[in-house]
């Protein structure tokens, strides 16, 4: 009787739920007609949307939103941005579905240029209102970017690395979707005026410098914590490795700067431009430099002790320059001949981690818009030089 019960149960349930899918798939094909926008009734697959320019039926560069269906009509998601376009490619870049063939671009709503970020979530805001149901890979979205973020362990042969050539690149801290998020909050940043040019002889870059412990507000910036709560757990992440090795497996000075360090109170988002702008050879903590004990106890150069730079940079080929270059240990920028550094690509998600004492590092000159979180981590509190 139990199993009868049960088997009634679910078939009952079984009918309860394609009668709920069923309307809400009318739903979605209700908002996709009134939201056909300029895409009409010839629906492309997202891939296609990305090759298209702005005068046929792709997702527009400039601000706008837009609705993902799956093959049944259904939306799955709805997204938009200041930069429409890079908001698709985001999406395409992270889902599991398959662009080709089972998401579609079923509704365009192409704002003004000039239209602020607020206009475009009511947009968006309009377009999930009229579905009256919370689209799938939205949820998701949602669900990525609270989780746990960081899924790496650090292990010997990296702080040996780091010993050794004073920097170490680690692939695997950020996930691809975390580092999106940053990257479109931190285009958003720069698009509100946030990051400004320090006019500092030697480097060209816009920066923002932030508290870790209260980041801007605001829906087109949350984007920036995952990816900053990543890099604030590294100190504790480098820990934990010089706990599990033997004393003898590294060597003194990088044991006691990883149990010195600890997470800042600041930290840095840059963007260098497309006009070849640069960062000339420098040390983030040079004892050579005038103005290393300069600043509040804490944050003046001569404090830092590990920098991590997280790359915020989809899609970034050779062509577009701004490699990170790291000089081998003791060789001076101007005598270097090219056995002596190696030249990193800043692609997404990508952290370099070096000494900030030790590394002589530049930024080569970088011919499209190019951005990163940096953090220093700190040591020991010293009273002011």
């Amino acid at each position: 009787m139990a199993s009868r019960v049960a088997s009634s149960a679910r078939a009952s349930s079984s009918r309860v739920a394609r009668g709920e899918d069923g309307a809400r798939r009318a739903r979605a094909s209700a908002v996709s007609r009134r939201r056909a926008g300029a895409v009409g009734d010839a629906r492309v697959c997202v891939e296609t949307a990305l090759r298209d320019d702005d005068e046929t039926s792709g997702v527009a560069d400039g601000p706008g939103c837009f609705a993902l269906e799956d093959a049944a009509g259904a939306v799955v998601f709805v997204g938009g941005g200041r930069r429409a376009r890079d908001a698709l490619r985001a999406y395409a870049a992270t889902t599991t579905r398959d662009v080709r063939n089972e998401v579609f671009v079923g509704a365009v709503e192409t704002l003004p240029k000039r239209s602020r970020s607020s206009a475009v979530r009511n947009a968006m805001k309009a377009m999930l209102e009229g579905l009256e149901y919370a689209p799938e890979d939205n949820a998701a979205a949602t669900t990525a970017a609270t989780a746990e973020t960081v899924g790496y362990a650090f292990s010997s042969d990296h702080l040996r690395a780091l010993e050794r050539d004073g920097y170490v690149v680690v692939d695997d801290l950020i996930s691809q979707d975390v580092a999106l998020a940053a990257a479109a909050s931190a285009r958003a940043m720069y698009d509100r005026g946030v990051m400004q040019n320090l006019r500092q002889e030697g480097r060209d870059d816009d920066v923002a410098v932030l508290a870790t412990s209260s980041l801007p507000a605001g829906d087109e910036f949350a984007g920036l914590r995952p990816c900053v709560e990543a890099l604030l757990r590294v100190p504790d992440d480098l820990r934990r490795v010089v706990a599990r090795v033997d004393d003898d497996a590294l060597g003194a000075d990088v044991v006691s700067k990883v149990r010195a360090c600890r997470a800042p109170d600041r930290l840095m988002l840059a963007r260098y431009g497309s006009e070849s702008c640069r960062y000339v050879p420098h040390l983030d903590n040079d004892p050579s430099d005038d103005a290393n004990d300069a600043g509040s106890p804490g944050l003046r150069p001569s404090d830092r002790v590990f920098t991590l730079i997280a790359y915020l940079n989809p899609d970034w080929d050779a062509t577009r320059g701004g490699r990170f270059r790291a000089y081998r240990p003791g060789v001076a920028a101007d005598a270097a001949s090219p056995s002596d550094f190696v030249d990193i690509d800043p692609i997404l998600g990508r952290v370099v981690v070096f000494d900030a004492a030790k590394l002589l590092h530049e930024v080569r000159p970088s011919f499209h818009d190019r951005y990163a979180v940096t953090v220093w981590t700190r040591g020991a509190e010293r009273p002011p030089a």
